[in-house]
């Protein structure tokens, strides 16, 4: 069977980048600056540096594992990831790259089993925690939550970039009805969204402190749209991603337009 977050976005990137997220277009003209833009945000908002020992969540094709390795200079990665295709291609990557070691900590799985939560006693712990793009995707966000804090140590960062729910939205109607149908064609549980407020008491129930929220809204989610409408996918392009994304694109635009949806860099410490 095919999966659903593949080698598709290859395609998108620049050669040498295989990038996948929605970007952050403040700056950036390209999908693979867009994306390693939005990188960059995240690792700053999360403080990494050469103490910082990484667990990425969702990793993808492994370039923000090569960002914190190289530009950050952290002492060491691991990671979960759902897709055999991707996980496959970073440790390829990462070992190509001369983090061979690195590369043996990259798990192919589910991010709610507590088996990949655990690398041995013999390793580093777990001093940040990241998911890039990804958190509105696992199958239950508020375990997530509670995972990621029993991982951390005290004083310990978790950054996440993530979609909530804009406080303007009202449940019933038509749009709410194609927000749930395209939450559904997208493998978004409708769970995942929630507003502000609860997106914080969540957080805090789990046991987190000093949470900050970065509303990045606009330079993410029409700027997505708006490079897709301009874009000229190359032939190689298989027909069901150039669905795939084109109708992100025009959904994530609408949701804007509508005042639905915004998206967040998150970040909070584990006291």
């Amino acid at each position: 069977m095919s999966e659903f977050h593949d080698l598709a976005e290859v395609t998108l990137n620049s050669e040498g980048q295989a990038w996948g997220n929605l970007g952050y277009w403040k700056d950036a003209t390209d999908y693979s600056a867009a994306c390693a833009a939005l990188a960059r945000l995240l690792g700053d908002a999360v403080h990494l540096g050469s103490r910082s020992v990484v667990m990425d969540a969702g990793f993808g094709c492994g370039d923000q594992l090569l960002m914190w390795l190289n530009r950050y200079q952290v002492a060491g990665v691991r990671g979960v990831n759902h897709s055999r295709s991707q996980t496959a291609m970073a440790r390829r990557r990462l070992a190509e790259a001369g983090h061979a070691g690195d590369a043996e900590n990259l798990r192919e799985g589910d991010i709610h089993d507590p088996d990949n939560w655990d690398f041995g006693d013999d390793m580093p712990s777990v001093n940040r925690l990241i998911a890039l793009d990804c958190a509105y995707h696992f199958p239950d966000r508020d375990r997530f939550w509670h995972q990621a804090v029993r991982a951390l140590p005290p004083g310990g960062r978790i950054g996440v970039t993530d979609l909530i729910l804009s406080d303007h939205y009202r449940p019933g109607g038509f749009r709410a009805l194609v927000l749930k149908l395209m939450l559904k064609s997208s493998r978004i549980p409708s769970a995942n969204l929630v507003r502000e407020n609860d997106y914080v008491r969540n957080m805090t129930q789990a046991g987190f402190e000093q949470i900050e929220l970065q509303d990045i809204s606009s330079d993410v989610l029409p700027a997505f749209g708006q490079w897709w409408r301009d874009y000229r996918p190359p032939a190689r392009l298989p027909l069901s991603s150039r669905l795939k994304y084109g109708i992100t694109a025009r959904f994530l635009d609408w949701a804007w337009r509508k005042d639905l949806l915004r998206y967040l860099v998150v970040t909070a410490i584990r006291p």
